[in-house]
């Protein structure tokens, strides 16, 4: 009889884990699902801009993240504006402030907010180098 009230109280403690498991997993689940937005990625050529004060050239291959379909359209429309600010931001950089994590990241933040400025969209989420070579 012991032995059968212990698996009997085993069964009980099991169900109600897996009921919360269960519905963890279901509220979350659907939380994460909901919140997440369609996001917009325009792709640019291959940029190569030369480096100020240097004979060296840097090859940038750049995306653009946007969270908005009509700023995905109106910057697939103006590429050549972008394509000539980040060849203006990029020959304003000295090799050494473009070496290393923190120069590509700092010109990706000002890429990004030169872009939003421009373009008067805060809906420019994010910019990333697909290739960065300094030659």
């Amino acid at each position: 009889m012991k032995a059968s009230k212990i698996l009997i109280i085993v069964l009980l403690i099991v169900v109600v884990l897996l009921t919360c498991v269960i519905f963890v997993m279901k509220v979350y689940g659907k939380n994460g699902s909901e919140d997440k937005e369609q996001t917009y990625s325009l792709t640019l050529d291959t940029l190569y801009c030369d480096i100020k004060d240097s004979k060296s050239i840097v090859r940038i291959n750049i995306t653009i993240e946007t969270n908005k379909e009509e700023t995905f359209e109106l910057l697939t429309k103006k590429m050549y504006i972008i394509k000539n600010n980040v060849n203006e931001i990029v020959r304003n950089k000295t090799e050494e402030e473009l070496k290393g994590k923190d120069g590509q990241v700092s010109l990706q933040r000002e890429i990004k907010n030169n872009l939003i400025q421009v373009f008067n969209e805060d809906s420019i989420v994010n910019v990333y180098f697909n290739e960065f070579v300094i030659q």
